[in-house]
């Protein structure tokens, strides 16, 4: 048998966990809790090692929980009724919300710094719903990575990891590049836990994760679960030099309630009036359908929010205070009432998982943004952050908190049954070769052209939010003109090498989100179809599974076991 040695640097663990963000890490801090003989070696494109790793290691956000206020059946309906449209795993979801306090207890053990009253009681806003919100560490991704290596878990900066490596039908490894010299790197693992983000598209300035770990899974076998929900959208804030600002960053995070048309007129109580708790599609069906009647420009009143919203909001003062310097940065207008759009940030999330966050393939398991609609958690809806803002982190904790242990559990088996998990050598040369391949050329294409107009596919407010099959086909025949040109990119050095494997990774993912959008025949949460505007429960009560069979992409559904849930639309 030849020495995998022979192809690149080799690393034997028992878990490998690629992506050292917050479910990252959660799962390596779990796993070693739970089982402190495990060795666990977290890769990472950045720097895991120093808890600067993940969408929202320094964003300042917010976490949502179950507060001793709420009941969590009612989250559990309310969810239900006004986010995941039934299409929930009503088991998981249950299981999140009666955890979720205990889980934001856990982050102190951890050394995560959260906001207290003097009687140490945690501080939070409570809106009208049935959650409370508090603030978040900006540093809590530093914390967690310094808890981690105190508890023996290794970490491996700047690697890019690109593809997963199998023995027979089992995950075995992984393999990838580092990025400052472009040497291959194997990894030897008896479970490997995929925690490195959903697929954005690299669309906005933050949330841009590129989705590689999805497209290693669906490679590898592993299905995946609701793909045609991997459209989240929020509005951005239209400059008048013609600058696009998304999010909180841009001032437009809060406008989904306070739309107003050129003429003056409150169109998000004429949509969807009431207050709530995130975007939606609605949202934007309003922007879409009062610009096509030529009631455009649509404007967001901020000052409304801001009025209504001091009296429920309380800041972490670290949070604050980077959050009011990149809204500094950011040139927000001085206006309380500016020009929005509709943005799309996509969160496609869909490797599926079970309970214990396990996919389909032996010994690979998936935490975090990667499989939060393929948990089925969220339901109709892009998950994280499920409409619910700071139920994303949370999503990330309760995923990696499950996953890690269960890992441990299964990577124990093997050592304890003298399992070897060895690689195939012939499939680590085969993916290192078709990783280096982009090197060797002297001609080719960009993939940064590639990119771009992947991104001109999904971007478009009526391609991606408001469906429909005239657009959405003629937006999937684009990708699959694209994905033919993967094959000639040309790299010049390993920063491009990455990009050529994101664009890999997005048309991918692209034509699971657009082949899922097109099976669909209704509307349901974020899946809104102007041709088919109905929601349909006696035949779309149903997830949607795709995976790769022969090198072909396969959609077929699966029925959501109702009769075993306690909640029935």
């Amino acid at each position: 048998m030849k020495s995998l040695k022979s192809l690149g640097k080799v690393y034997t663990t028992d878990i490998l966990i690629v992506g050292g963000g917050i479910s990252g890490l959660s799962a390596a801090i779990s796993a070693k809790e739970s089982a402190p003989e495990t060795d666990i070696l977290v890769v990472d494109k950045a720097s895991a090692s120093r808890g600067y790793a993940g969408k929202a290691a320094r964003t300042a956000g917010l976490l949502s929980f179950v507060t001793n206020e709420d009941d969590p059946e009612d989250f559990v309906k309310f969810c239900l009724d006004n986010i995941g449209c039934y299409l929930n795993d009503q088991h998981l979801l249950r299981e999140f919300a009666y955890d979720s306090r205990l889980i934001v207890e856990k982050l102190s053990l951890w050394g995560v710094e959260i906001p207290r009253d003097q009687e140490g009681r945690i501080r939070y806003a409570k809106w009208p719903f049935p959650w409370g919100t508090t603030s978040i560490d900006p540093d809590m991704c530093v914390q967690m990575s310094k808890y981690a290596k105190k508890l023996g878990v290794k970490f491996i900066d700047r690697v890019n990891v690109v593809d997963l490596l199998k023995r027979y039908d089992n995950v075995a490894g992984a393999a990838g590049f580092t990025l400052p010299d472009g040497s291959y790197n194997i990894f030897k693992a008896g479970s490997v836990i995929l925690a490195n983000g959903s697929q954005n598209y690299d669309v906005t300035p933050v949330w841009c994760s590129t989705g590689s770990g999805t497209a290693a899974a669906y490679r590898a076998g592993a299905e995946m679960r609701n793909a045609e929900f991997g459209n989240m959208c929020d509005f951005a804030r239209v400059d008048p030099r013609g600058w696009f600002y998304y999010g909180i960053h841009g001032g437009a995070h809060t406008a989904h309630d306070h739309l107003h048309n050129s003429k003056g007129e409150n169109i998000s109580r004429k949509y969807r009036p009431g207050l709530h708790s995130s975007m939606d599609p609605i949202a934007a069906l309003a922007w879409y359908r009062e610009t096509l009647e030529g009631n455009g420009p649509i404007y967001a009143d901020i000052g409304a929010f801001e009025s209504e919203g001091e009296k429920f909001f309380q800041f972490h003062p670290k949070a604050i205070q980077r959050l009011q310097l990149a809204f500094s940065k950011a040139n927000p207008s001085e206006s309380k009432k500016f020009e929005v759009v509709p943005g799309f940030i996509g969160e496609l999330s869909c490797v599926s998982v079970d309970h214990q966050m396990a996919t389909s393939v032996p010994g690979l398991f998936a935490v975090g943004d990667i499989s939060g609609s393929g948990s089925a958690r969220g339901g109709a809806v892009p998950t994280p952050p499920a409409k619910i803002h700071g139920t994303g982190i949370l999503n990330a904790l309760f995923m990696g908190i499950k996953g890690g242990p269960a890992a441990a559990v299964h990577a124990g088996a093997l050592k304890e049954a003298g399992i070897d998990p060895e690689p195939d050598h012939s499939h680590a040369e085969m993916i290192r070769d078709k990783v280096f391949a982009p090197l060797k050329r002297n001609t080719g294409t960009s993939p940064r052209e590639i990119i771009h107009k992947i991104q001109d596919s999904l971007a478009p407010v009526d391609y991606s939010v408001i469906k429909s099959e005239t657009r959405m086909q003629k937006a999937l025949n684009q990708i699959m003109n694209l994905q033919k040109k993967l094959g000639s990119m040309k790299a010049g050095d390993s920063q491009e090498l990455s990009k050529c494997m994101d664009a890999e990774s997005m048309a991918l993912c692209a034509e699971m989100f657009y082949r899922a959008s097109l099976m669909r025949t209704e509307s349901r949460g974020f899946h809104y179809r102007e041709d088919f505007a109905d929601t349909d429960n006696d035949n779309w009560l149903k997830w949607i599974v795709i995976k790769d069979t022969k090198g072909k992409m396969e959609a077929f559904t699966k029925d959501i076991p109702m009769d075993k849930y306690p909640y029935r639309p």
